[in-house]
């Protein structure tokens, strides 16, 4: 935990990714998002060199995710929202789910 500090995600050298939140949705969204970020990336860097935003873009970003500018990103509900949409696709396309 000494690591991870007050960040909720993290990215372990060759042993993948690490989330962790104050509910089972947090902490499966926050992989789902950050799993979806690699794999963005890695596709964009393989058309080549990537071109960064400015840093302003890049902190106004960062604000926005941890919530600062954005309320519904910090907000619980948003993540209970979010979970109760995966979990009515996951009844949809694997119904089975729970055997």
């Amino acid at each position: 935990m000494d690591d991870l500090g007050d960040r909720p995600v993290m990215i372990l050298r060759n042993h993948g990714l690490l989330t962790v939140g104050a509910t089972a949705a947090q902490a499966f969204l926050r992989m789902y998002y950050l799993e979806k970020a690699c794999e963005i990336q890695t596709t964009a860097q393989s058309g080549g060199p990537l071109v960064m935003p400015p840093p302003d873009v890049c902190e106004y970003t960062a604000r926005q995710l941890a919530g600062e500018d954005v309320a519904d990103f910090a907000d619980d509900d948003a993540y209970d929202l979010a979970w109760a949409a995966m979990l009515r696709l996951l009844e949809r396309v694997a119904p089975d789910y729970k055997n």
